[in-house]
């Protein structure tokens, strides 16, 4: 069972607002990332991520003189490895 904290509507270009108990309760700023997706019964489901900086994509470049390919590198700015 889902508990509905709030509700919003769909504006004109098809947006909407992230109600304030759902940015407070998870942390939400203005460097979030929301994610859409799809389950496996239908349903809607939205995750969060913070947006990556440059600092982070920094912190990834191997050290040894090894290169990654660019997938490597993608994949690592995406789930944040």
């Amino acid at each position: 069972m889902i508990n509905i904290l709030a509700n919003t509507k769909i504006y004109k270009n098809y947006q909407t607002s992230i109600p304030k108990e759902i940015r407070e309760k998870f942390n939400i700023t203005k460097d979030t990332v929301v994610e859409w997706g799809v389950n496996e019964n239908n349903e809607i489901v939205l995750k969060t991520r913070k947006k990556v900086t440059f600092d982070d994509v920094v912190g990834m470049i191997k050290k040894d003189d090894e290169l990654s390919d660019d997938w490597d590198i993608d994949k690592a700015v995406y789930f944040n490895e």
